[in-house]
């Protein structure tokens, strides 16, 4: 079948239906870390996730390409422990205090006071990492705090600053992620002219945790660009007035079955029939078609799932 390679920029600001959009740092760590593509990956902790998607919104447009070295660094922050919910609003708070004026320090200071107290809290031996449970107005105060610090930071005078200030202060917040999860300090920053513009990558069929389907993914291209081949088999190409051939060289005829192997009226022992879609052609068992007069004929011995559809309509 033909491998589609899609072309998809980097960085751009809010969310996006599909790479050839576009995609934002959140949604390409959903593709590194080969989810289905989703602004929220599931490995990417909460906390972090809200700071990144900030600092991505934040950034001018021209230096977004600074974030892509931090993606990779994103998936796999999503613990359990509790203390990693006031490490992400510290390290955001820290940099406000450090752009914010004198007028705006106390609150700051307050923000940084009430986090530490809770990482504390977090961490002590009665309230440990087991035992203690994040309340979602906590969970929704580490979000807003972390947004209004980083929103100081973005508002400084010189613009250049202001995303190098970003930049730092995400990878702080990876940083206290990996500092708790006991792993290394990583500074990942590159400059600019060293930041991609786009990459390539093509669909692939995902599964999802707690979902009985398979889900819309991509993947990075690596190497040389795939050759692209025809939809369809030469052998298996329609001709002027006739029934499409199969790799035998006899005509095509309708099959009805099951995707289990099994075949109903009018099916072949030899052949397996499948949906056109990701949970059937994946050996998830489904009736073949509710419509006998459309079906669907998998040839074996082509790699995957190949064939095409045979109307039923057509002469015998």
């Amino acid at each position: 079948m033909a491998t589609q390679v899609i072309t998809m920029d980097l960085l751009g600001r809010g969310t996006h239906t599909d790479p050839r959009h576009g995609c934002n740092v959140l949604e390409l760590a959903s593709v590194l870390a080969g989810e289905r593509w989703s602004s929220s990956p599931q490995s990417v902790h909460p906390a972090l996730a809200a700071a990144a998607e900030a600092v991505n919104d934040l950034l001018t447009d021209d230096r977004k390409r600074l974030l892509v070295p931090l993606a990779q660094w994103l998936p796999g922050t999503n613990s359990a422990d509790p203390r990693i919910w006031p490490a992400v609003a510290s390290a955001c708070i820290r940099a406000g205090l450090a752009s914010a004026p004198g007028p705006n320090q106390p609150r700051f200071l307050v923000e940084l006071n009430r986090a530490s107290e809770w990482l504390v809290l977090a961490g002590s031996a009665s309230g440990g990492r087991r035992g203690y449970r994040t309340r979602r107005r906590d969970r929704r105060w580490v979000m807003d705090a972390s947004r209004s610090a980083l929103l100081r930071v973005a508002s400084s005078a010189d613009p250049e600053a202001a995303d190098a200030a970003l930049c730092q202060a995400l990878v702080e917040c990876i940083n206290e992620c990996r500092r708790l999860a006991g792993q290394g300090a990583v500074d990942p920053l590159l400059p600019l002219a060293d930041c991609p513009r786009c990459l390539l990558v093509r669909p692939r069929a995902v599964w999802s945790p707690g979902c009985d389907w398979m889900e819309q993914g991509y993947q990075l291209v690596t190497g040389p660009e795939p050759a692209r081949t025809p939809a369809v088999p030469a052998g298996l190409r329609p001709t002027s007035g006739r029934r499409p051939l199969d790799v035998r060289g006899k005509p095509y005829e309708k099959v009805t079955g099951y995707a289990d192997g099994r075949t109903g009226r009018g099916g072949d022992p030899t052949v397996t029939c499948a949906f056109l879609n990701l949970a059937s052609a994946a050996g998830r068992g489904s009736r073949q078609s509710g419509n006998p007069q459309r079906a669907f004929r998998v040839i074996p011995g082509l790699g995957g799932v190949a064939g095409e559809f045979a109307s039923g309509r057509a002469s015998k």
